[in-house]
């Protein structure tokens, strides 16, 4: 796991709870720095690189094994990014930002390849699709996004929140299905999470039941998509069955705001961290 302490990367064991000392740079006291605090992070799908990138719109690439900088994007974004993954094959970044642009960077020339232009507030997620011929993405004006990966081309356009003021729902996080690449889970600030299909249909909800501090803030899959596990304003934990439906357990894991929660990839673990400054770990 790795942990982001404002402006510094550190890699840690999720099984001791300690940091790292088998990597020389950790054991030397010298970490992964950027210039401003770090706003996201992930790993490229071998685990040997970390992509960073922080509030002042700057993405960092890191060699894990050696705590070294391999490539950065000095203009990535105009403002914050908000969400960073890499291509299946490591060859290129997905960013999002507060900049209300996605953008594509090439890891070979360290250049910024394409833009996507078209949300009209925070873009706060993007993600490649299985096929790997679009991208969607989630924003604070309260739609889901379709893009073409070639043209730059919004294909489609969806919102996902009911009612008048539906415009205005931010839409926190978008999650592709594993198991069923047409239908992703939609959370946003509302008491219900949705599987939506690639033609906008809402094909099933999931609701806290709370009329008063069950909007949810944050929410991630299981490896198989067989469970959908969301935090509330509330600070409490709903876990959700895909296939019955039905919300299986609650569980209250902080005592201030929730800032996201994340699965392991293999283990059936779940990772949540906070305003309180602590990140935990459960067994679900």
């Amino acid at each position: 796991a790795v942990v982001s302490t404002q402006s510094t990367g550190e890699v840690w064991n999720f099984t001791t709870g300690k940091i790292r000392k088998d990597l020389r740079y950790q054991a030397q006291d010298q970490y992964m720095l950027m210039d401003d605090a770090v706003s996201c992070m992930n790993f490229s799908r071998d685990s040997e690189m970390l992509a960073t990138g922080s509030q002042d719109g700057k993405i960092k690439v890191w060699k894990i094994q050696t705590g070294q900088s391999l490539r950065r994007f000095e203009k990535a974004h105009s403002a914050g990014v908000t969400c960073i993954t890499f291509s299946r094959d490591g060859s290129q970044l997905l960013s999002a930002s507060f900049d209300q642009t996605i953008r594509i960077h090439g890891l070979k020339s360290g250049k910024t390849l394409k833009e996507f232009r078209g949300h009209t507030s925070f873009v706060n997620e993007a993600q490649f699709t299985a096929d790997g011929h679009t991208i969607i993405s989630a924003s604070s004006d309260g739609s889901v996004k379709v893009w073409s990966l070639k043209s730059t081309e919004c294909l489609s356009t969806f919102k996902p929140a009911l009612g008048s003021s539906a415009s205005e729902i931010t839409v926190n996080s978008i999650h592709l299905l594993p198991r069923n690449t047409e239908q992703f889970v939609v959370c946003n600030r509302t008491n219900t999470v949705s599987i939506m299909n690639m033609q906008g249909q809402i094909v099933k909800s999931f609701s806290s039941g709370k009329r008063q501090g069950g909007d949810f803030v944050c929410c991630t899959l299981s490896p198989r998509g067989d469970w959908i596990y969301c935090v509330g304003e509330d600070h409490v934990l709903y876990c959700f069955s895909v296939s019955t439906g039905k919300l299986e357990r609650t569980l209250t894991v902080h005592e201030k705001e929730v800032i996201g929660i994340s699965h392991h990839p293999h283990q059936n673990l779940l990772a949540t961290f906070s305003e309180d400054g602590t990140l935990k770990l459960w067994k679900p």
